[in-house]
């Protein structure tokens, strides 16, 4: 749904920027959103048109029968509209995530919904998919997940990575070979870090020369801070522990691909209680710029 949503306000409106700001989410997210709706279709949608965008031929035919859909959903949710989520519920949060966006997400959710009772479970997105399916969480942010059957997934942005280092390799053009001869710091198989570590190697076809694999991506953060290795993380995750004197970023040549971050439920949860979670947890991602390529870094 929030993909047809971003598809109809940014026909409308002729410019993502604008349909972004009527839904109170980022230019990053709404052009995912796009992305998304786009590569199951046989023709594009949306087309570039002076400074803005206009509807297709073929976008046209669409664009109706997506009002329609709308029409009948927004009509559903505000009968079966949840008036406000109480009680216990458990979330899980990839660990990444949560390093960058737990305090801020904490504090919304309760504003919002006083009288939800969380528990909040920070591991591996692989992990949390897993126990997700198996029906022992009720919520999870999954980045990269694997698609695991009885698992509804709605997208929230494209999140950038980077590699980290040590203060002493700033300078260093990072490339698979120049980095494969350093202890390469990653979270187990299966993984979103070690999936995106090894395919950044397998572009050059080079595999590292030694790896650590730690089973926290905070733990593996202090490693790389503490000089003994290298590793990929979210930007905003090395920009939270931009403070730690040993920790930098690195330029990369090829650059490392963004993450694709999710809220996640059971395909048996309630659907409109899930939106209306989603929306608090989109507003703090706005607000705390997650899903926005930096462009300029702490200089040490």
């Amino acid at each position: 749904m929030p993909q047809l949503e971003a598809f109809f306000w940014t026909a409308e409106l002729g410019s993502v920027r604008k349909a972004a700001e009527a839904l109170n989410v980022t230019q990053p997210t709404l052009s995912f959103r796009l992305k998304q709706l786009e590569t199951t279709m046989r023709s594009p949608l949306l087309e570039k048109h002076g400074r803005g965008v206009r509807v297709t031929r073929h976008g046209q035919a669409y664009l109706a029968r997506v009002k329609i859909v709308l029409d009948a959903y927004n009509s559903l949710i505000t009968r079966a509209e949840v008036p406000g989520i109480e009680g216990s519920m458990r979330i899980g949060v990839a660990e990444g995530f949560a390093v960058a966006c737990m305090s801020a997400m904490v504090h919304d959710l309760h504003a919002d919904f006083p009288l939800l009772r969380p528990e909040w479970i920070v591991a591996t997105s692989a992990g949390l998919e897993q126990t997700l399916a198996e029906g022992n969480l009720d919520l999870a942010i999954l980045v990269d997940p694997l698609f695991l059957k009885g698992v509804r997934l709605s997208a929230l942005g494209a999140q950038p990575n980077g590699w980290a280092g040590p203060v002493a390799l700033k300078h260093i053009q990072a490339t698979p070979r120049s980095l494969a001869k350093f202890t390469v710091v990653t979270t187990p198989p299966q993984t979103a870090m070690y999936r995106a570590t090894f395919a950044w190697f397998a572009e050059d076809k080079v595999t590292p020369q030694q790896v650590c694999v730690c089973s926290s991506l905070n733990a593996a953060l202090q490693l790389v801070g503490d000089g003994l290795g290298v590793g990929i993380f979210p930007e905003k995750v090395i920009q939270a522990f931009s403070v730690q004197p040993g920790l930098q970023k690195l330029n990369s040549e090829p650059g490392v691909r963004d993450g694709h971050v999710y809220v996640a439920d059971r395909v048996s949860a309630d659907e409109a209680r899930t939106a209306s979670l989603q929306r608090t947890i989109e507003r703090t991602c706005a607000r705390l710029g997650y899903f926005e390529t930096l462009t300029h870094w702490p200089s040490r």
